[in-house]
């Protein structure tokens, strides 16, 4: 790990998250967690859960952790055959308890050995957010076991439905995390055949036995799904790379809010450099300077009726981002002669028909360099529907002699405004530039004074083909976003408002 990486894994550990002020905000819809409709259907999960991280695919889906191949499915699986439940598994026949194997509780109660769960049905899920609590879950499966009897073979159907008040807090490292208050099983629907008849005093004696076994097996189960869920959660707490150049520490500020729309979680942002500090320190202290004043953190607007998700990023946020890239050096840019096939030679020649005194000092053509640089961090603004990014430069024209000679003919100063566009590709926010206007003054000149302003259609075309392309490539990287419970918010709704970018998936 790269030193001031570690350096900004380290500084967010031991920052008290609860005191820090947030950069960004996530917002997650119920619809994300739970059906939208509110009744589970029949046939499968719920819409809004097989299109989240409970659905199909997901937690809960179809292949899935909690699905028929996954944890709670088929061969293999917690409660499959040869799984926790199966045959050979830990509580299976054979198994390390023998709770439902053979010579286990059941073979002693009623004669009954080797039972095992065949088959488990795709869990159907439905969850609500209880305000200022955290969630409500319902599951509902049906469970298939077959065993051995004194009378032959024997075959269990079993409806098993879990409701669960589940709170949201935050740990020790100062990670969302979801915790059990209290995990209710009801049993329904017991079925049970022999091949050569039907006992009901069997009938009875194993309902009563499923209904002390079966609860004390399965609410365990919710718990381990929520330790998987509480995985997932921390991922929000993450150390990303931002290009080649730094990376982002996405830290949670302060305990998750949840009402019966939606969770909102509060972030902030911690960019660092790859070779040197913290660009941006969580309680706004300088790294050698006075930092900028930190802009309060606007509130999200209402989410929109077709919105499942909303992130909310901060103008300091991106300030920060762009900090990095000119601290790096990443918005310098040399352009030589030739370079750029659309631009005029850069010559004394060529100045020189601007310029008379270049001329004159140099009648026989020599070739130029333009060095650019980006000597103080870009100060971005955000305004209803428009955002803009105020960048000065400096742009040094030396003259290259014979024998790789160099002198400085002239250093301008240019106070560029670059109108930004927004987008989001593979989770990651990219930002195109365009200029907007520019203003030339001259800083020192080695052939005396002269009218800037009859370099400024010159230096537009610098910009418009060569350096605002390169900045434009470097932002284009992109900057990863948060991430909650699978969200996405490739091809998002963008809009921008007074200091804050929101993005609605």
């Amino acid at each position: 790990m790269p030193p001031a990486l570690g350096i900004a894994l380290l500084y967010a550990l031991l920052t008290p998250s609860l005191s820090e002020p947030k950069d960004a905000v996530l917002r997650l819809s119920k619809d994300v967690l739970s059906d939208a409709g509110g009744d589970v259907p029949r046939d499968g999960i719920p819409a809004g859960v097989a299109g989240g991280a409970l659905g199909q695919g997901g937690l809960l889906g179809d292949g899935g952790l909690l699905g028929t191949a996954g944890i709670l499915g088929g061969p293999g699986g917690l409660l499959g055959r040869g799984g926790l439940l199966g045959n050979g598994g830990l509580l299976g026949g054979g198994g390390l308890l023998g709770v439902l194997g053979e010579g286990g509780l059941l073979s002693t109660v009623q004669g009954l050995t080797g039972l095992r769960i065949v088959e488990l049905t795709l869990p159907k899920v439905s969850l609500r957010l209880l305000p200022g609590i955290g969630i409500h879950l319902n599951l509902y499966t049906r469970v298939a076991l077959n065993g051995k009897s004194l009378l032959g073979l024997l075959d269990i159907a079993v409806e098993v439905n879990i409701t669960s008040r589940v709170r949201l807090t935050m740990d020790g490292t100062g990670c969302p995390k979801l915790v059990t208050e209290r995990c209710d099983t009801l049993l329904g629907g017991i079925k049970v055949r022999l091949l050569r008849g039907l006992l009901p005093i069997v009938d009875n004696l194993l309902a009563s036995v499923l209904n002390r076994l079966l609860p004390n097996l399965l609410c365990p189960v919710v718990d381990i799904a929520l330790g998987l869920v509480n995985d997932n959660l921390g991922l929000v707490n993450s150390l990303v790379p931002l290009g080649l150049l730094g990376s982002i520490q996405y830290t949670v500020s302060s305990l998750p809010l949840v009402t019966g729309q939606f969770l909102e979680v509060d972030l902030n942002t911690v960019v660092g450099q790859v070779a040197g500090g913290l660009v941006d320190y969580p309680l706004g202290k300088p790294e050698a300077v006075p930092a900028a004043p930190r802009v309060p953190m606007p509130p999200l607007p209402p989410m929109g009726d077709t919105s499942s998700s909303q992130l909310g990023l901060s103008v300091n946020f991106l300030s920060s981002v762009l900090s990095v890239l000119q601290k790096e050096g990443a918005l310098d840019l040399d352009v030589s002669s030739g370079m750029f096939p659309e631009l005029p030679p850069l010559t004394t020649s060529t100045l020189g028909a601007l310029v008379p005194a270049i001329f004159e000092a140099y009648p026989e053509p020599r070739e130029l360099l333009l060095k650019i640089a980006v000597p103080e961090a870009p100060v971005v603004t955000l305004k209803k529907n428009k955002g803009v990014i105020q960048l000065t430069a400096t742009a040094e024209v030396v003259v290259i002699h014979p024998d790789d000679v160099w002198s400085s003919l002239c250093l301008l100063n240019i106070d560029a405004s670059l109108l930004a566009q927004f987008s989001v590709k593979d989770n990651k926010l990219k930002i195109s530039v365009s200029l907007e206007k520019a203003d030339l003054s001259l800083v020192s000149s080695s052939v005396g004074g002269f009218d800037v302003s009859l370099l400024e259609m010159l230096v537009g075309q610098i910009f418009d083909v060569a350096f605002l392309p390169a900045m434009n490539s470097v932002l284009g990287v992109g900057v990863p976003l948060p991430r909650l419970l699978n969200t996405d918010f490739t091809n998002a709704d963008i809009d921008i408002i007074e200091d804050l970018i929101v993005l609605s998936a």
